[in-house]
Parts: C-alpha cells; sequence; structure tokens
C-alpha cells in the first residue's frame, strides 16, 4: 500500500523540482541543453518587429534569455520566475519575480510571450494560456514550450514503463502536473484565436548518453527519494534503470519537447 505525509506541502515549489534543491542549477542546464536547439529553431523563423519587447516566463537557469539578449540586441527582454536565484549576471535582460499562477501583466505588453516546461506543472495551466495571450499585442506571438512524456509510456521494457509511469504518477501526486498536455499545445492556441499556428517537435531519447538522455537521468535521480518515500518503486527498480541506461544495447523514446506558437490578432 503506498502511503503519503499529509503534512506534505502540494505544488512545484515546494517539490523535489523546486530551484532550492542542491541539484537543481544543473539538472536545469540538462533541460536547456537539450531544449535550446529547438527553442532557438523556433524563434529563428519568426517574423518579430524591430526593437520587440519579449517576456520568458519562468525563465529557469536563463539560457533562452540570455541567447534571446543577444540574437536581438535590440529589444527588452524581461525574464521571470518565481524564484529568479538563476537569473542574475545575464547580460542583456532585465529580470522580475514572478508567479505565473497569480500574477499578471496589462493587456498588449509584449510583442512575444514565450514559456518554456512551465505549464505542464502548473494545474492553472489552461487559464495562464488565456491570460498569457492578452499579454501579447496584436500581431505578436506566443510561443509556448512543454515536455510530454508519452513516448515513455510507449515502451515494452518492463523496468523502463515502471519507472516512466512511477515518475508520471509522482509529478501528478506530488505537484499537480500534466505530463501529457503538451501534445494539446497546437490546438489549445487555435481555440484562443490565434492564426498562423506552427508546431515542431524534438525527440527525446535515453541511453544514447546525449542532452535528452542527460536530462532524464538528472530529473530521476533528483526524484529518487521521493519515489521511495512514497513507494512508487524500490531502490532495486532504481538500480535497474540506472544498469539499463547503461546497456549498450538499449535506446528508446522518453518524450517529446513540443514547440508551439501563433500569432495574435
Amino acid at each position: 500500500m503506498t502511503t503519503t505525509d499529509s503534512t506534505e506541502e502540494f505544488g512545484y515549489t515546494s517539490s523535489y523540482l523546486a530551484d532550492p534543491h542542491a541539484g537543481q542549477l544543473a539538472r536545469l542546464r540538462t533541460l536547456e541543453r537539450a531544449f535550446d536547439p529547438l527553442s532557438h529553431a523556433v524563434f529563428n523563423q519568426l517574423d518579430l518587429v524591430q526593437k520587440p519587447a519579449i517576456l520568458d516566463l519562468g525563465a529557469g537557469a536563463g539560457s533562452l534569455a540570455g541567447w534571446l539578449g543577444k540574437r536581438y540586441p535590440d529589444a527588452t527582454v524581461t525574464a521571470t520566475d518565481i524564484d529568479t536565484r538563476f537569473l542574475t549576471d545575464i547580460p542583456g535582460i532585465e529580470v522580475m519575480t514572478h508567479n505565473a499562477a497569480t500574477d499578471g501583466f496589462p493587456a498588449a505588453s509584449f510583442d512575444v510571450v514565450h514559456a518554456r516546461a512551465l505549464l505542464c506543472h502548473l494545474g492553472e495551466r489552461e487559464d495562464i494560456l488565456t491570460r498569457a495571450a492578452t499579454w501579447v499585442r496584436p500581431g505578436g506571438w506566443l510561443v509556448i514550450e512543454d515536455v510530454s512524456l508519452r513516448p515513455s509510456l510507449r515502451t515494452a521494457n518492463p523496468v523502463f514503463r515502471k519507472v516512466a509511469q512511477a515518475g508520471i504518477t509522482l509529478l501528478e501526486q506530488t505537484i499537480g502536473s500534466d505530463m501529457l498536455w503538451a501534445d494539446t499545445l497546437p490546438d489549445g492556441l487555435r481555440d484562443r484565436g490565434l492564426y498562423r499556428v506552427g508546431h515542431r517537435t524534438l525527440e527525446g531519447r535515453i541511453g544514447d548518453n546525449g542532452p535528452a538522455d542527460a536530462f532524464w537521468a538528472a530529473t530521476t535521480a533528483q526524484a529518487g527519494p521521493a519515489l521511495l518515500k512514497r513507494q512508487l518503486l524500490t531502490q532495486d527498480d532504481l538500480d535497474a534503470m540506472v544498469n539499463l541506461r547503461a546497456d549498450p544495447g538499449f535506446t528508446e523514446a522518453a518524450l517529446t519537447f513540443v514547440s508551439a506558437w501563433g500569432q495574435v490578432t
């Protein structure tokens, strides 16, 4: 029987994914290395106004915000997060403490609003998506990027499937994450009246020592104590997954990085 501590706090900021965790910066760096190439490709295809005002919502460790400041040197790039400890000393950006679930911006404040690996973890994701569209000026862009773990549920490998399902369950139970929500992003933008909606995906594999593999391994390792505490996995399960990833004959799709964008009327 799975037991939990009823006194545990619920939500991202009190979870094993929160910024105060000792390994969080290193984990975020693995996410950046895996996701940045897709994010760069998406922004490179957007037609932006001169001197755009860009909001990077939930900027994390700031690699994309810093890149945006270099890519658009005449832009105003505002990087926000509920915890901005990793956003210091990044040239070319303005930093603001901001809770996407409760804080807003005036209508038509930005030419681009971007969020990455954020909304899937917030129970208010649909409301935030609706509000974020209003923060974009007419003709501007809403760019939402997130992670889908659907590929991990398709595996026939029993060890990988057990660990993947346990990770998804942990995210649901402790944070309220929906790790399949990213698959709906293009339709979500269309439903809010955006046009010129497009999307791109990037497959992330484990067992190949690539960027996505490093991100998956770092996140699973950081989740280990919580998985054991909630009896979702045993130490033998975690050890078996480490051995599986180290097997030269093993590699499988584990996640999909999804980017979706649309223009505001």
